[in-house]
């Protein structure tokens, strides 16, 4: 078999990977996304290796392998690049369960969302400025650790240090907020 017929054989199967995606995540954007990624991926991969792997019959089944693992690791480069961004500090995700719960005009959510602001500027500059990129810019520790010079260990403990705190006050932050609208 040639690379024509092993590019051939991604194309063919291209929608095949996108239901395989949907079935997972039961979200068509959400699949859209990962099977992109997964596609430009296995394109970057060396053409030999992609050969082989056609060769031997096993090239869908390895796609839609990584297909499944983007979708369901959290140590994956979709999660990092597309999921991490939308969970909030306190463990539950933007559409949790309290997502459509409104107290006084304002969503539980924007309630909670303003006490984590508001324990952030409790927090040294730091300590904040480091949890605020790491969280909004869709970094890796060592991503960010490269970048700008810190250790990765500093960078992790300081992260950790910040979520806990977060956790911890939130809750009685929020309600404070909430007392004073």
């Amino acid at each position: 078999m040639s690379k024509v017929d092993v590019y051939d054989a991604l194309s063919e199967a291209y929608g095949k990977f996108k239901d395989v995606a949907f079935n997972i995540c039961n979200d068509a954007n959400k699949a859209d996304d990962v099977v992109q990624m997964t596609m430009e991926a296995v394109l970057k991969m060396p053409k030999e290796t992609l050969q082989d792997i056609f060769n031997k019959g096993g090239l869908l089944f390895y796609i839609i392998r990584i297909i499944t693992l983007n979708i369901k690791s959290k140590t994956s480069r979709y999660y990092y690049k597309y999921e991490k961004y939308y969970e909030r500090i306190d463990g539950n995700t933007t559409a949790g369960k309290y997502s459509n719960d409104f107290i006084g005009g304002r969503s539980v959510t924007h309630i909670r969302l303003d006490a984590i602001e508001e324990l952030l500027n409790d927090l040294y500059w730091y300590d904040k400025e480091l949890f605020s990129t790491y969280m909004a810019g869709g970094y890796t520790l060592d991503t960010l650790a490269e970048e700008t010079g810190i250790s990765r260990t500093s960078i992790f403990h300081t992260i950790k240090r910040v979520k806990k705190y977060i956790k911890e006050n939130v809750k009685e932050k929020a309600r404070k907020i909430k007392e004073t609208e």
